[in-house]
């Protein structure tokens, strides 16, 4: 909560929570998803005039410790004396740096800076030292090949086994804030992974120049930590609508709420309900996390195929649980769309431009 801590869990505790979302409001406070998501379950079974429901609980996306997301790299075996020959070419700075023990010990993404100009101005320097050094010609040409198979692992471990995705995937991370179409952190953190494929693309076309923004784009990947965010919305969510689809799921099993077809008083809270809650307030904020889910999961699968080559085994394990607590969200959603469709069109209160029965929305 944004409030005065003391002050909402007293009044949380002896007033209904919708109340205590009005009293919050009044007095400055900020609610959060889970309290909203709560109000609107509570509504529900007040209305219903049902008891709590276990409908079961989604599972949480474990976490994963980016450090087994990271692909092997080549290893040149270059001493001393080969290094001092290569001060004649462009790479002997790039070479110097990476065997340095600040080199040694640097980041992916500089590690990638490093590689991608070896990789440019290598076959420059094999050509300038065939003349005075055939062996190490051969060498480094070796060195080069191997560095090109797998050019894409210098890409991938820059994106995906640094902190900045540590923290952009991060499980604890808070959900994403209610009541905002957007947040400024969703188009940026899209732009960085737009930024990465086309990067990778271009590495992989043999594109070898230096990527420009690198470091700055990681920074929204960290601080965004928005892919973190869209799975604790999404598990809120999915939990939400399992209670709500078995509300009413329940109530219409035990009793019709409109036994003559024709909308009774409970019906009609029942459909304000609907509107002023659901489609008003909880409908906005999941069409933000199923479109940013969209997106995510998109250019999430766009990343591993442009790898050409199965990601490292923990990756595809976290991905196919991304995959799975999504298809969950999406099992729950249509439940409830379907279970809010039986209640209102028992009623003859379906909204007029409501979808056929399977429809994932209903608006």
């Amino acid at each position: 909560m944004n409030c005065s801590v003391s002050i909402c869990r007293v009044r949380r505790g002896w007033f209904p929570l919708s109340l205590w979302l009005m009293a919050c409001l009044l007095s400055g406070c900020s609610a959060s998803v889970q309290d909203h998501l709560q109000d609107y379950q509570q509504r529900l079974q007040r209305v219903l005039e049902t008891d709590p429901v276990s409908a079961g609980t989604a599972q949480r996306v474990a976490r994963l410790a980016v450090i087994h997301n990271a692909l092997p790299l080549p290893q040149a075996d270059i001493n001393l004396l080969e290094l001092f020959s290569l001060n004649q070419c462009r790479i002997a700075q790039a070479v110097a740096q990476k065997n340095s023990g600040l080199g040694k010990v640097a980041a992916a993404s500089q590690t990638l800076v490093q590689e991608l100009a070896i990789l440019r101005d290598g076959p420059d320097c094999v050509q300038q030292l065939q003349a005075v050094d055939a062996a190490l010609a051969a060498k480094l040409q070796r060195a080069l090949q191997d560095k090109y198979q797998q050019r894409l692992h210098y890409w991938w471990n820059a994106w995906l086994s640094g902190q900045e995705w540590q923290q952009f995937v991060a499980s604890a991370a808070a959900p994403l804030a209610w009541g905002q179409p957007q947040a400024a952190h969703i188009p940026h953190t899209l732009a960085a992974l737009d930024d990465a494929l086309l990067q990778g693309q271009r590495i992989a076309a043999g594109d070898f120049q230096p990527p420009v923004g690198l470091e700055t784009q990681l920074q929204q990947l960290l601080l965004g930590e928005t892919l973190g965010r869209w799975l604790a919305s999404q598990y809120l969510l999915t939990n939400t609508l399992q209670q709500a689809a078995a509300l009413l799921e329940q109530r219409l099993a035990l009793r019709p709420l409109c036994p003559t077809g024709q909308p009774t008083p409970q019906a009609k809270i029942l459909h304000n309900v609907f509107g002023r809650i659901y489609a008003a307030q909880v409908q906005p904020y999941l069409s933000l996390t199923d479109r940013l889910g969209n997106e995510l999961s998109d250019r999430l699968g766009q990343m591993t195929a442009l790898l050409n080559e199965p990601p490292p085994p923990a990756f595809r394990q976290w991905l196919q649980s991304v995959s799975a607590a999504r298809q969950a969200f999406k099992t729950a959603n249509l439940r409830h769309v379907r279970a809010w469709q039986a209640a209102l069109r028992q009623c003859g209160l379906m909204p007029a431009a409501a979808p056929a029965a399977g429809s994932d929305h209903l608006e």
